[in-house]
């Protein structure tokens, strides 16, 4: 079984910086030569059947490779394999006659292979015996290309193959390196991605294989079953990092927050299951990022503010659209990739999730939810917008409570959830225009008293709108607040 956390880079100025860094320390002198080809025949029989043939010059060794469709799940892959040293590059199923994935290959033997795709990349490897002492770890750095159907698409990807020891040993290793370099987990093998470039995948499609499907099932032991959650929702945040560009739009990134919110709210729901506190770093670090990107988001939200009340009043967008959106928030002066950031977060979690189980504490799932559930309940204390500490604690209160419901609403099959949640969603909508206008005069502030008297006009034109806006929205909350007493809870 091949098991291997694929970190894709995400900038290619970096290959020295990896190559050097002091967790890996790779000699840079000893590349070895790879280039494959990837065989199937001209109905796809192989792929039907979730097999991936390879056959491909190591060094100066031919060998040929039979992969069956495994688990990608937040760029660990994990497959059976079987390979086999040959002559050349010429395809022939019958050199795995001897193996033990003959019987499921030996109906093919007879088909007319053809090339599909290729593969031409140098590779630099270091076996590394991590910390535990237990764990190795072949690193293995490749830079090269695929080529398919007419096109080609570069390879420049870490692979961290385990060959002994700790899965948790080697997510820690893949969370430190993303923590200080530009790495990210890579959803996608070579293979998939070539069947991509020649238009055998849907297009956005990365990964052929998935892991398993999650289910909520209420008579689980609470702390076994939240910790699956939570590696899952780890893992689907992790999927789509690397697509992410440098510079996302503001849908994407507003996206990617509320995913990250999501988690964080079902790590706190799971604290006391931690009662050593061994997911405490990933916390850290995950609220680190979370924190570090919110003035990115308060200034595209008051951006898209903008947008729409210039449009509307037949105002130009310009100064204060691209004062917005240039603005550096104050102590951003390290630059730092916030997908490698954000993974290294994710990836620390995962890890720590499968070497320090969340506790089973006697309880199932369902009762655990509903006792914690009628808490944060009664934790929630009425507030005014005029409070604003006591406002903002009440409106991440609700965001927690909302983000843990949509998780575990499917706990209660027999009873509806949609009046809590639509009643919450709202709540939570009106809250955070509220805390829009609050804290516009931090980011609006600067060009409202600059020199510049057009962006100083839009500023306070901007300002004016959305202290209004907030007038209107605090009497909205008080109503949706009085509706939330009287809605019915699906645990109760």
């Amino acid at each position: 079984m091949e098991r291997e956390l694929k970190l894709g880079i995400l900038s290619p100025d970096a290959w020295e910086t990896i190559l050097h860094h002091p967790l890996l320390q790779i000699d840079p002198h000893t590349p070895h030569p790879m280039h494959a080809i990837y065989y199937d025949s001209p109905d796809g029989c192989l792929r039907s059947a979730g097999i991936a043939w390879r056959v491909r010059l190591e060094g100066n060794q031919w060998v040929a490779a039979i992969k069956l469709s495994g688990s990608a799940a937040g760029g660990l892959h994990q497959r059976p394999e079987w390979n086999v040293p040959v002559d050349g590059p010429e395809p022939d199923l019958s050199v795995f006659a001897h193996t033990g994935i003959w019987p499921a290959l030996e109906r093919f033997a007879g088909m007319a292979p053809q090339s599909l795709l290729e593969t031409e990349f140098l590779r630099w490897e270091k076996s590394l015996r991590l910390e535990d002492g237990c764990t190795t770890v072949l690193v293995s750095l490749d830079q090269g290309s695929i080529r398919a159907g007419g096109r080609s698409e570069p390879i420049l990807e870490v692979e961290l193959e385990l060959q002994e020891g700790s899965l948790a040993a080697l997510l820690h290793l893949g969370s430190e390196l993303c923590a200080t370099l530009p790495l990210c987990p890579e959803p996608g093998s070579k293979f998939a991605r070539g069947l991509l470039l020649v238009g055998l995948l849907p297009e956005n499609t990365c990964v052929p294989e998935s892991g398993p499907e999650f289910r909520l099932r209420p008579r689980q032991e609470a702390g076994s079953a939240l910790a699956a959650l939570l590696m899952t929702n780890a893992q689907e945040i992790l999927a789509p990092l690397a697509g992410l560009p440098e510079h996302p739009d503001r849908e994407a990134f507003h996206h990617l927050r509320k995913m990250v919110r999501s988690l964080r709210a079902l790590l706190r729901l799971t604290r006391e299951l931690d009662p050593n506190g061994h997911l405490q770093p990933a916390r850290r670090e995950l609220a680190e990022w979370f924190h570090r990107q919110g003035e990115r988001r308060e200034r595209d939200a008051l951006a898209q503010y903008w947008s729409v009340l210039a449009h509307e009043t037949g105002v130009s967008p310009e100064p204060l659209l691209t004062a917005l959106e240039s603005a550096i928030p104050a102590g951003h002066d390290i630059p730092r990739d916030y997908r490698a950031h954000l993974a290294a977060g994710l990836l620390r979690l995962w890890a720590s999730l499968l070497e320090f189980p969340l506790e089973d504490n006697g309880q199932s799932l369902r009762d655990f939810a509903e006792e914690r559930f009628a808490a944060m309940d009664h934790e929630l204390v009425p507030a005014t917008p005029d409070e604003d500490a006591a406002f903002h604690r009440l409106r991440i209160r609700l965001k927690n409570w909302r983000y843990v419901l949509l998780a575990l609403s499917g706990l209660w099959p027999r009873k509806d959830a949609k009046g809590l949640l639509k009643c919450l969603s709202a709540l939570q909508e009106s809250a955070g225009i509220i805390r829009d206008a609050q804290g516009a005069p931090h980011h609006l502030g600067p060009f409202a008293n600059g020199s510049d008297s057009r962006l100083a006009f839009q500023a306070g034109m901007l300002a004016g709108f959305l202290e209004a806006r907030r007038r209107r929205e605090s009497r909205k909350f008080s109503k949706h607040w009085d509706r939330l007493q009287n809605t019915p809870r699906p645990w109760e």
